[in-house]
């Protein structure tokens, strides 16, 4: 019996399923998108596809070179530099604006993310709870377009980070850094928390140097 050919998908669809494998680190830095595969692949023309990976080379995650094709992006040293830095600067503002405007009701959100988070340790889960705990630690600052940019902005890392430490990733220990965040945050330490933050972030990047 024939395997029926699959269904064919729409564009945004095929935009959407690509966008999720390299967020995801299911499809890996470096990795090559041949446009003939991917057609065979959502059961469509070549066209939706070519526009899904232009899509995708607007949003920085794919590279596409002439004569060579699709890829998808790396980072160099100098280009995870770059974006750590920017992530300092601003989650550190964000966080300085945010801390006087914290209450009681919004520090227990802050522990209830870090309570499952402490007991999570599949690499996706434990890298979604650690984006909602900062999601949560930087709301009260009020300002959408810096949250915006520091989503991106981690969102650009975040990919690389689950193919450097692959699939079987240990969940680093955040915990004490989290609960003293928290603590800082309560006290309303805002210098304190921002240092506290600043190396986090930094932590951070060296795993993944």
């Amino acid at each position: 019996m024939k395997t029926p050919p699959p269904r064919a998908q729409s564009g945004p669809a095929i935009l959407a399923a690509l966008r999720d494998d390299i967020s995801s680190g299911k499809l890996a830095p470096g990795a090559v998108l041949r446009q003939a595969e991917l057609a065979e692949q959502f059961g469509t023309s070549r066209i939706p596809v070519r526009e899904a990976l232009n899509s995708l080379q607007a949003e920085g995650l794919v590279q596409i070179e002439p004569n060579r094709g699709a890829f998808v992006t790396t980072l160099s040293a100098a280009e995870l530099r770059e974006l750590f830095d920017l992530r300092v600067l601003l989650e550190t503002d964000v966080l300085r604006r945010a801390v006087p405007l914290h209450t009681e009701r919004s520090l227990r959100r802050l522990e209830a993310i870090q309570h499952e988070l402490d007991g999570e340790s599949v690499p996706l889960e434990w890298l979604r709870l650690d984006r909602a705990f900062h999601d949560e630690l930087y709301a009260p600052s009020a300002r959408p377009r810096s949250l915006q940019l520091v989503g991106s902005l981690r969102a650009a890392v975040e990919r690389f980070y689950l193919a450097r430490l692959g699939p079987e990733a240990r969940r680093p220990e955040w915990n004490d850094e989290h609960q003293r965040l928290i603590a800082l945050v309560r006290a309303g330490d805002a210098e304190g928390a921002c240092a506290m933050l600043a190396g986090h972030l930094r932590e951070t990047e060296r795993s993944m140097a």
